[in-house]
Formats: structure tokens, C-alpha cells, sequence
């Protein structure tokens, strides 16, 4: 009985609009879009961090950021690679996983991906050296990844010191190493050299410029190991020699170790990463401002080079999400987001932003910066890198804590490489 106090066709009204009301409230909203992007846990990564938070907030794109230490970060790439998982959308991984992820088809082509957007690839800007890690085959292959992080090894001299002791930048190994006795000598609490001895990829990086300059490498032009030659050996002996005027525990020393020694004035010279330049320059975290100085890597037989190691930006095949994550790597990779980037202490991979004057005047290691890039080299392009590097860190480590001489672990490391690429022929 409808109550006396509604005519019929107000309540009829009355419920019809409730009904819509109901309805609507109802309906699903549409899903927020979403990325997952795995991150190295570090200084490079930061950035990557901070830009997906305002490509967040920019477009409302919800963003995950897995965030993953060196050790662990290929290994779990790698797994959902394999098993295209779909678990993210966009890699940060460091160009010498390029040749793993590329050889067997797993990472997504980006040529398609720019052609649907009527452009014809990456623009001019971007250095080439930066460019060509991220193809496959290396240099000319297919485009598979986008340069970030423009990391290729610096040398790190603390130039008062060099002053003080009427010593020139050095640009040989040699010079290196007497400098460094020269100062060990002089000085109470200030060690003459710093490096990375830990096993794996923190004690090849820190041993392949000595190789190289002295001639030697790990693999030859075709792809034989050639790790138990006098050039190698010779460059394990000078790396052995530098660990004596090195900090004590050295052989276990990362990036964050090598750095702290910078950073609080006890060491005087070291090979790094130029991620790690903001931080020298910074009152609230360094004891040397204004003191380090940056060149190229040295040489000896051969010219000195740095070892190229970009940070890069690619879509797995198992994303569901590929053209909203090509829609954030060319974001991530513009100009203006990399000038930002910069800002925050990530090296650019872009020639117009080592030229630009106001990153010039607040890094001033940039000239240095855009040398070593574009003389820069990679390591080894093999899809076996990694258990390559795993093994040949195991032994370099080895011998820099005294457990095995230059010669042995050089032959040991060898023969173990060679049984490696036998089981992947």
C-alpha cells in the first residue's frame, strides 16, 4: 500500500531514480593502469625511483618498483625472462646481461614498438657507445633497450696530494703505482690506492682496465679464453702490487667500501663508477670537497679505456603491459627527464646534456665524463658473461687475499672458463 502521503507517480519516480543510483554505484571504475619496474638497489637506481614517482603522478599510471641488490637482480630478471612470468614490465639492467637476455629471444624489440609511433628509433642525441650495448648483436643488432644510466669507469686522484708531493695526474699504471708508494710514505692515515676485491663483478670491473692496458683480455677475437697469458698475468701481479699500498680487508671491498675510503680522505687514488662524483663534492658526506680530481683510466701497453657500464631500460616479452612500458622508457629517456635524472646524480647517456652549462657547473667531472664514454669499452659480448665473470671473480678474489698466487689463479680461472664455454658450445 503506497503511503497517503506520496502520489503514485512521485514514488514510482522516487524508486526508479534510486534504482539508477544503485546501478551506478555499481558499476566497476575502470582499472588504474600499472607498471612494475625491477631497479637495482643503489646509487644508479635512485633516480630511475624518483622518476617513476612523477611519471606517477604525472599521468596516473600506478607504478611498482621492485627494488633489487646487484647480486640478485639478474638472477631474478633472468627466472622471469625464462619463464616469461610477466612479473615486470620494465628491466633496469646493467649492458653486459644485454648478450644472456637478448640471444635467446626473451627481451621485446623495440623498432615495432617506435615504427607504431611514426618515429624511426632512438634520435641522434643519445652517444653511441650508449647506443650500441643496447643492441644485439652488439654495435648493429637489433634494438633492444634504451641507455639511462651513463656509467663508464673514471680515474679518481686526490690532487692535493698530487700537488703536495710535485706529482702529475698520473697516465700510466706505472705512474699510478709509484704515486702511490710516494704517498703511503708521506702521509700517516691516507692509504695510496683503493679498489674492489669482492668476488664476482666487483673485482673484474676493478681488474678489466688493468687487463686491457696491459695488453691482455679475457677472450680473444674468437671467443677463446686467453686468460693464462703473460699480459694477464703481468696485469693480476700489478693489481697484487696495488693491494699492498690498498687498505687492509680490501679483498672484500665493494663499491660502498672503495667509496667510504674516498669520501673520508683515506685513500688517494681508486677506480669508480661516476655515480658516485655527486657525493665527493658534497659537505654533508665528504672530507676531500674540492680535492679529487678526475681523469682517464691510465694505460700501459695499450692506451688506457674504461670499461663502459650502462644502466639500460627494456620490456620483457612476457609483459602484458608493453606499449604502456615503451610509453614510460621514452618518457624516462627524453631530454628533459634525463636533464632531471642528471640533476639527481644519475650520469646521462645524451651528448646535449654533458655539453649543458649548468650540469657542467655543478659537475664539473663532466668533460672527463663525456671522454671516457665515448672512448669507452664493454666487456666481453658473450651470452656467458655472467658465469664467466662469476668465475674469473672467484679466482681474482682469491689471489688479491693471498690465497693463491697471480699465475695460478689466472690458470685456474682459465681452464674453468674453457669448461664453461665446452658445456654451451
Amino acid at each position: 500500500m503506497l503511503p497517503g502521503w506520496l502520489p503514485k507517480t512521485d514514488l514510482v519516480f522516487l524508486l526508479l531514480t534510486l534504482a539508477v543510483l544503485l546501478l551506478g554505484t555499481c558499476q566497476p571504475s575502470p582499472p588504474v593502469p600499472q607498471l612494475t619496474i625491477a631497479v637495482n638497489a643503489g646509487v644508479e637506481g635512485d633516480a630511475l625511483k624518483a622518476a617513476a614517482a612523477d611519471y606517477e603522478q604525472r599521468f596516473g599510471v600506478r607504478v611498482q618498483i621492485v627494488e633489487l641488490p646487484y647480486a640478485n637482480l639478474f638472477e631474478k630478471q633472468l627466472v622471469d625472462l625464462l619463464n616469461r612470468t610477466g612479473a615486470y614490465d620494465v628491466l633496469m639492467l646493467d649492458d653486459p646481461w644485454m648478450p644472456r637476455y637478448a640471444a635467446t629471444g626473451e627481451l621485446t624489440p623495440l623498432e615495432p614498438l617506435f615504427a607504431q609511433k611514426a618515429l624511426t628509433g632512438p634520435d641522434d642525441d643519445f652517444l653511441a657507445p650508449c647506443l650500441a650495448v643496447c643492441r644485439h648483436p652488439y654495435g648493429n643488432g637489433n634494438l633492444y633497450a634504451l641507455p639511462y644510466v651513463g656509467n663508464s669507469q673514471l680515474f679518481f686522484y686526490r690532487q692535493d696530494l698530487f700537488e703536495k708531493y710535485g706529482l702529475a695526474a698520473p697516465k700510466t699504471w706505472a705512474e699510478v703505482g709509484r704515486a702511490a708508494r710516494a704517498i703511503l710514505r708521506g702521509e700517516r692515515k691516507v692509504y695510496g690506492y683503493v679498489m674492489r676485491a669482492a668476488q664476482g663483478n666487483a673485482v673484474v670491473a676493478d681488474f678489466m682496465p688493468l687487463l686491457w692496458a696491459f695488453g691482455g683480455d679475457v677472450l680473444d677475437a674468437q671467443g677463446n679464453p686467453v686468460l693464462n697469458s703473460p699480459e694477464a698475468i703481468a696485469a693480476l701481479q700489478f693489481m697484487l702490487e696495488l693491494g699492498q699500498v690498498s687498505p687492509p680487508g680490501y679483498a672484500s671491498f665493494n663499491a660502498d667500501e672503495v667509496a667510504a675510503h674516498l669520501l673520508q680522505g683515506t685513500a688517494a687514488m681508486s677506480i669508480n663508477w661516476p655515480a658516485w662524483i655527486p657525493a665527493v663534492d658534497d659537505p654533508s658526506k665528504s672530507r676531500v670537497v674540492g680535492k679529487i680530481g678526475f681523469s682517464a683510466v691510465p694505460g700501459g701497453k695499450r692506451a688506457g679505456v674504461a670499461a663502459i657500464g650502462n644502466w639500460l631500460l627494456a620490456i620483457p616479452r612476457g609483459s602484458r603491459r608493453v606499449e604502456l612500458a615503451f610509453d614510460f622508457i621514452l618518457w624516462a629517456t627524453n631530454s628533459e627527464q634525463m636533464r632531471i635524472s642528471a640533476e639527481r646524480g644519475n650520469p646521462p647517456t645524451r651528448r646535449s646534456l654533458f655539453q649543458n652549462a649548468s650540469l657542467r657547473a655543478k659537475y664539473r667531472s663532466y668533460p672527463v665524463q663525456l671522454h671516457s664514454l665515448e672512448t669507452s669499452r664493454p666487456r666481453p659480448r658473450t651470452p656467458l658473461w655472467n658465469e664467466i665473470e662469476n668465475v674469473l671473480g672467484v679466482y681474482l678474489s682469491k689471489a688479491n687475499a693471498g690465497e693463491l698466487g697471480a699465475e695460478d689463479a689466472l690458470r685456474q680461472a682459465h681452464a674453468q672458463i674453457i669448461q664453461i664455454l665446452k658445456r654451451n658450445p
